[in-house]
């Protein structure tokens, strides 16, 4: 339950992404995308590890990593010009 819970906010994430990519014509990562794809990645992790699928868990904790520098980048640079 927890890993379909997780991958729901991933692709919410995604289909705001893209509708702010395709529709809105901004092409700087949403901090809504991040945050979402952070906790729905976060959510594979914990259900990875306590299904005792290690490999799994590892490679879905990778994907936590990266949208979190992403995210205090963002945040870093939020008002800077050439901001992603």
């Amino acid at each position: 339950m927890l890993s379909i819970t997780g991958l729901s906010l991933i692709v919410i994430g995604w289909a705001e992404q893209l509708y702010r990519s395709l529709i809105r014509k901004h092409l700087s990562f949403s901090p809504f995308f991040l945050t979402l794809y952070l906790v729905g990645a976060a959510m594979l992790v914990f259900d990875s590890f306590n299904q005792a699928n290690i490999v799994s868990g590892a490679l879905n904790a990778v994907t936590v990593i990266i949208p979190f520098i992403l995210l205090v980048l963002l945040i870093i640079r939020k008002g800077k010009p050439g901001a992603f």
